[in-house]
């Protein structure tokens, strides 16, 4: 998909808005930062979600693939992947994969959508988008982790190919299955 893009979507009520989609900048760091505060602070139960810091943040902004949503200007969406590179944030590390297995598998470490913007499909659109990211850079398979109890991320991913093959705690002792999908 070329960006930046507009996007017109619908939910399922019929509802129509438009998007714009667009690769991060740097520029963009204290919008996320922000962002990301916000959606932690809303979510009903903070155990399903771990906050990315600004250092990791930044460091994708500048070695990885950042992704965000825009509706009338503000951002509602974003969306981070750590490319197929040797690095402690790719997820191959986590079940044990050499350097040149980690070169072959990209991590899609965070999704998130403002509570006003559910329900139109960003997830599943941020699935398609990385991935699409994912094999142009040479990756095979792609890694995400989530938290059991998010029950609806859990289940898109399960309908976008992704299957559970771990569980653990991981980010400050928090449970999260650790998903894999062949590219």
């Amino acid at each position: 998909m070329k960006l930046p893009t507009t996007l017109t979507l619908s939910r399922r009520s019929g509802e129509t808005q438009e998007f714009l989609l667009r690769q991060c900048k740097e520029t963009d760091l204290f919008k996320i930062i922000i962002f990301q505060q916000k959606i932690y602070e809303d979510v009903s139960d903070p155990g399903i979600y771990a906050l990315v810091d600004e250092e990791d943040i930044l460091d994708s902004l500048r070695n990885d693939y950042c992704y965000a949503v825009f509706r009338e200007g503000k951002l509602v969406a974003f969306t981070m992947m750590i490319a197929n590179r040797v690095s402690p944030r790719n997820y191959g590390s986590y079940v044990g994969y050499s350097p040149e297995q980690q070169k072959k598998c990209v991590s899609m470490e965070i999704t998130i959508v403002d509570e006003s913007c559910r329900g139109f499909g960003l997830q599943k659109l941020f699935v398609a988008l990385r991935e699409e990211k994912a094999r142009s850079l040479g990756a095979t398979e792609a890694m995400v982790t989530i938290g059991p109890d998010n029950k609806y991320s859990l289940q898109n991913l399960l309908d976008s190919g992704y299957e559970i093959i771990d569980t653990r705690a991981l980010y400050e002792g928090a449970m999260r299955h650790i998903l894999r999908k062949q590219l």
